[in-house]
């Protein structure tokens, strides 16, 4: 390599190293709650353990079958007005 390219290199890649090092300096000390688990950030939503149990989910009028669930006999996939799907029992009679 041609010495002379390697001497005008050199302060680019000076100044690149110090633009790393201010912006990592800078972002160390960061709180966001955008960016919560990334790299460390923030607090990363973090909350205690509660014992209890979860609601049973059920179909509602208005929301539409999908088809059956591959993995849960008796229960069927079902979208909501939203485009949310969940898994919830088959309505009565239903075969596939």
């Amino acid at each position: 390599m041609d010495r002379t390219i390697a001497r005008t290199n050199a302060p680019r890649r000076v100044a690149l190293w110090l633009a790393l090092a201010g912006a990592s300096l800078a972002l160390s000390g960061c709180q966001s709650d955008l960016l919560p688990a990334v790299f460390g950030f923030g607090s990363g939503g973090v909350s205690a353990y509660a014992p209890g149990t979860l609601p049973d989910i059920s179909a509602h009028p208005g929301d539409r079958l999908i088809g059956r669930s591959g993995t849960d006999r008796g229960r069927c996939i079902f979208e909501n007005a939203a485009g949310n799907r969940f898994r919830a029992d088959c309505p009565e009679g239903f075969s596939l």
